[in-house]
């Protein structure tokens, strides 16, 4: 029982020096560690902190300038666009002759879009007011312009083309004259006061503006459009 108890005493003895060498290890490397650290900063400085920082600063130019040059960017904004439909009928006759001998007739439906666009490459210093503490700015724009009608070709068609005898044997241009004509007809319907496509398209630019310049930081965004651009 004696020889057994002192046998048991050795065996335990042993571990007990391999776990105190093991931490003596670990507390040393970690002291290199610390030291290795601290020697990286003092010869980088801040450099290498600031780099991996996860609270890094960013500057935001939020200047008159800066503000014009970005809104000079946008060149031309499409803000509101309108879909138009108009039905062309265009007939020619040939004087004492009877249609079915000479004469043409067409029946065109012609549909399209007009957009009302926002010029922004005009913009001049004037144009961007910001105010002392950097919170409100307020920008000037020429009020909002039809474009030029876009007829989609593809889309329209011709409800009926009649002819005469005397030109179903030559070319016709009277198809394209409608065409022509569609364009006329869109133009005028979305000049018309009813529309409201102007009225629209200040809102949808206003909205962008906001949405824009208030991502940049800006508290208050004030947009007045000038009819006289």
């Amino acid at each position: 029982m004696t020889e057994d108890s002192g046998a048991t005493a050795i065996t335990h003895g042993r571990p007990r020096g391999r776990r105190l060498s093991g931490c003596l290890w670990a507390v040393i490397g970690a002291v290199v560690a610390l030291a290795l650290l601290l020697a990286a900063v003092a010869l980088f400085g801040g450099s290498l902190l600031s780099r991996w920082s996860l609270f890094e600063t960013e500057t935001v130019d939020r200047t008159g300038p800066s503000v014009l040059k970005q809104l000079e960017d946008i060149e031309e904004f499409h803000a509101a666009t309108g879909y138009f439909e108009t039905v062309v009928d265009l007939e020619k006759d040939t004087e004492h002759l009877p249609g079915w001998i000479s004469g043409e007739r067409i029946l065109y439906v012609g549909k399209g879009e007009v957009d009302a666009v926002v010029d922004f490459s005009g913009l001049g210093e004037q144009s961007v007011t910001v105010s002392e503490d950097g919170s409100t700015v307020e920008v000037s724009l020429p009020e909002p312009v039809l474009d030029e009608p876009s007829l989609d070709v593809e889309e329209s068609y011709v409800v009926e083309h009649d002819r005469g005898l005397a030109d179903r044997f030559k070319g016709s241009e009277l198809e394209a004259e409608a065409q022509k004509k569609a364009v006329e007809q869109m133009r005028e319907a979305a000049s018309g006061g009813d529309t409201g496509m102007v009225q629209r398209a200040e809102h949808n630019t206003t909205a962008m503006l906001e949405s824009l310049l208030g991502a940049a930081g800006f508290e208050t965004v004030e947009v007045t459009y000038d009819a006289k651009g």
